[in-house]
């Protein structure tokens, strides 16, 4: 199944045609005469057999606007063998497709795909092989300097996801806020979310209330749990609890989105219960993960969310949860 970070990053690629280019010469230093890049289609199949298709196709082109390179972009968030049989067919077909040099860049955010990537593919032939060029996020470099950050604002969203600092946060920020709205709430959903929590508050605190909003991030998010969540943070707040609704927020969305993925929760109160009980509870267990989501009454799940997020020790998150559940046996 492909995934959200999946998606994103490819979205990122497709976005910006000179992320490849500045990639390839900061991170593999790689640098290509060139005056123009040209973002192509991903379909190679007009060379190549039906069905190949790479996650982004970039084309530079010289001063009389004759192609020089052209650069298949995919991005691995997993080691797929089937790659290693398609990634040559790529490159050959965008070298047959424009007549010029091609070239395979491999991101990735990895480091064990990134090993398994960088090994050489034989193609049989005496001296046909092809090395795929990979980098890894953490391979991009830091941009901390905002004017530099919105000369290209995708390379900036990449910085943020691979440093996670305040300072490149705020300049990937600066970057995003001239861009239109679709692309400015789906980048600003990523650098929240990749942020630790701590960092992400002061960031927070330094801009109005932000909530998930971007129609991107909704597909892969699920728009129930969104409005799940926009609810338990809605009854948090009607009931005074302020400490309940920071985790829960915090919490409880992190949490959410990981076990969204894995398990399709769409219920933002559960989630944020378990978020919470999880940050209290060392000894949180397969049988209290199970309990919460057998407890299917809203008014139970508040009182859950409220009393675990005023909870001071282990004890009374325990004694939270024993009432939840025995609250709910009895509903």
């Amino acid at each position: 199944m492909v995934s959200f970070r999946h998606e994103l990053l490819v979205e990122l690629f497709r976005n910006e045609r000179r992320l490849a280019v500045e990639l390839l010469q900061a991170c593999a230093g790689i640098a290509v005469d060139h005056s123009r890049v040209e973002l192509r289609s991903i379909d190679l199949s007009q060379v190549a057999p039906t069905g190949y298709r790479a996650d982004a196709v970039v084309l530079l082109h010289d001063r009389a606007d004759r192609p020089v390179l052209g650069v298949v972009v995919e991005v691995q968030c997993h080691e797929d063998a089937a790659k290693r049989l398609s990634w040559p067919v790529y490159t050959t077909a965008l070298r047959a497709q424009f007549g010029c040099a091609a070239l395979l860049l491999v991101f990735t955010p990895e480091p064990g795909v990134a090993a398994w990537a960088r090994r050489p593919i034989e193609l049989g032939h005496p001296g046909f092989q092809l090395t795929p060029i990979v980098i890894e996020l953490c391979d991009v470099p830091p941009v901390r300097d905002p004017n530099a950050a919105s000369q290209l604002p995708e390379l900036a969203v990449l910085s943020t996801m691979a440093h996670r600092e305040l300072e490149i946060a705020e300049a990937a920020v600066h970057a995003i806020l001239p861009l239109p709205e679709d692309k400015k709430q789906l980048y600003l959903d990523v650098i929240l979310s990749t942020l630790p929590a701590v960092i992400r508050q002061v960031l927070e605190a330094r801009m109005e209330r932000y909530e998930y909003q971007s129609e991107f991030a909704r597909r892969y998010y699920g728009q129930g749990r969104e409005e799940g969540q926009q609810e338990g943070r809605q009854q948090g707040r009607e009931e005074g609890q302020q400490e309940g609704r920071r985790q829960g927020r915090e919490e409880g969305q992190q949490e959410g989105r990981q076990q969204g993925r894995e398990e399709g929760r769409q219920d933002g109160l559960r989630t944020a219960a378990v978020a919470l009980a999880r940050s209290k509870l060392a000894d949180f267990s397969d049988a209290d993960l199970a309990g919460i989501e057998a407890t299917s009454d809203p008014g139970v799940l508040t009182g859950l969310v409220m009393s675990l997020g005023q909870a001071t020790s282990a004890v009374e998150a325990r004694a939270a949860l024993s009432r939840a559940f025995d609250r709910q046996v009895h509903t």
